[in-house]
């Protein structure tokens, strides 16, 4: 049974093209900006240099990770994966590899980045010159062939060509690597097929993830009260918050770009906090009601909230190419980092919140 639209070989194709493209996308240079017959160019990685050097050494971690180091290693591993099955073998590494290729496609950001990058564009745009160059036009290339590479690959069929399907006669477990049925006496063992360690359900779900959203929700006060960067408006260096960046971007009539930045940076976050809190608090209620509801706000939430980044990696993008004279620069601001760590916490949350466990509880509620 094939999915419409879905194809293995249309997958290994772009998988392929993206790690090439990410070649030269570190390596060549990336954005030039010119004023007062003074020029600066960056490739990628001196985004990180620069963050660390300006005294944001966890701006650069992130930017460093979701950029730079967890792409090329999840398009290495996916490439592997559907070239050997592509070829007809099975090595012992193919079900952990594509383990690792799928847990890495929330945090591999490249398409982030590239929206986070046009945003950039458009803000510096209006004051000086800026030109993209090869390496931001292949960064761009491979973002694109990232959305094709999960629009095409069937994760299914890719686990069915690894190992068959176990019977699910009796079979009360399912894996959270690869959604291989197994039966109770695999509890805290591994899955033969994928290796991740198999329970019934994630532990001290609704704790760990109240716990997350709590510290989610204390940071995301600072993240928006104060200034997330300093941006040359006008060739005057204007800090300017969250809100205030949307405002801007209204005003120089960017309005496709401010109702972006509206939804990943403002709007998503809330939507996050409080639909997880929803549906953590219905689940220690043992609430059961709108539980179908609930399943497909938290299923919403799992895809959307890695888009919130776009703010820090706009800042990430101009920052290597703002450092003209007292006058005339960029930086990151003191909301940057609470930001970033809002964002991971929200999808840390997100990760650790079972679903099921708002199912059992009703279900004891009901008996």
């Amino acid at each position: 049974m094939h999915c419409a639209g879905k194809s293995l070989r249309a997958a290994l194709a772009c998988s392929g093209a993206t790690l090439l493209l990410l070649i030269p996308a570190l390596c060549e240079p990336f954005l030039t900006t010119s004023a007062f017959g003074v020029t600066r160019s960056s490739i990628l990685p001196s985004s990180a240099i620069v963050l660390c050097h300006e005294g944001w050494p966890w701006l650069a971690i992130v930017f460093c990770l979701f950029v730079l180091v967890f792409p090329p290693v999840r398009f290495t591993a996916l490439t592997a994966v559907l070239l050997a099955i592509r070829t007809g073998a099975r090595p012992h590494w193919l079900g952990p590899a594509f383990r690792v290729a799928n847990a890495l496609q929330t945090w591999s950001m490249l398409d982030v980045f590239f929206l986070g990058m046009a945003v950039a564009y458009a803000r510096l745009h209006m004051s000086i010159q800026v030109t993209i160059d090869k390496g931001a036009i292949c960064f761009c290339g491979a973002a694109v062939l990232s959305l094709v590479v999960r629009a095409t690959l069937d994760k299914r069929r890719v686990w069915r060509c690894i190992a068959a399907d176990a019977d699910p006669t009796g079979a009360d477990i399912v894996c959270p690597g690869c959604d291989r049925s197994m039966g109770n006496q695999c509890e805290g063992a591994r899955c033969p097929r994928c290796g991740a360690v198999v329970h019934a359900r994630r532990s001290e779900s609704v704790s760990r993830t109240m716990a997350l959203l709590l510290a989610a929700v204390l940071l995301y006060f600072p993240a928006n009260l104060y200034s997330i960067a300093t941006i040359p408006i006008e060739l005057t260096p204007t800090a300017y918050t969250v809100m205030g960046g949307i405002i801007d971007l209204s005003h120089s009539r960017l309005l496709g770009l401010a109702f972006l930045v509206f939804c990943a940076s403002f709007a998503i976050p809330i939507l996050k906090m409080a639909g997880l809190s929803w549906c953590a608090v219905s689940s220690m209620r043992r609430s059961n009601t709108r539980l179908v509801g609930k399943t497909r706000v938290y299923r919403l939430l799992e895809g959307i909230g890695r888009w919130s980044m776009i703010d820090p990696f706009t800042i990430a993008c101009f920052v290597p190419v703002m450092d003209f004279n007292a006058l005339l620069y960029g930086r990151a601001g003191p909301a940057a980092t609470p930001f970033a760590a809002v964002v991971i916490l929200t999808t840390l949350a997100v990760k650790c919140f079972d679903p099921r466990v708002m199912w059992d509880r009703a279900a004891r509620q009901s008996g």
